[in-house]
């Protein structure tokens, strides 16, 4: 793959995917986990850790999850 592309879908993942874990219903099953690797290049790859999500992606610059995460804080700030 070409680890310069523009394309985020075109990068290799880096390293391992890290389970991200929040809610209240953290039972071990990975129901409520998201998982996070780094894409060569620059980027994240994050995936569903529930079985009928797997091998699904999205993928974000480091911008773009950045912007994200504080656009829900904030959402979630003002509930």
């Amino acid at each position: 793959m070409d680890d310069t592309s523009p394309n985020l879908y075109e990068r290799d993942v880096t390293g391992p995917f890290a389970a991200l874990c929040g809610g209240g219903t953290n039972d071990g099953s990975m129901e409520d986990c998201i998982s996070v690797a780094e894409l060569a290049g620059g980027g994240y790859a994050l995936g569903d850790t529930k079985a009928d999500g797997a091998g699904r992606e999205l993928r974000m610059t480091r911008d773009e999850i950045t912007s994200f995460a504080e656009a829900w804080l904030a959402r979630e700030r003002q509930a």
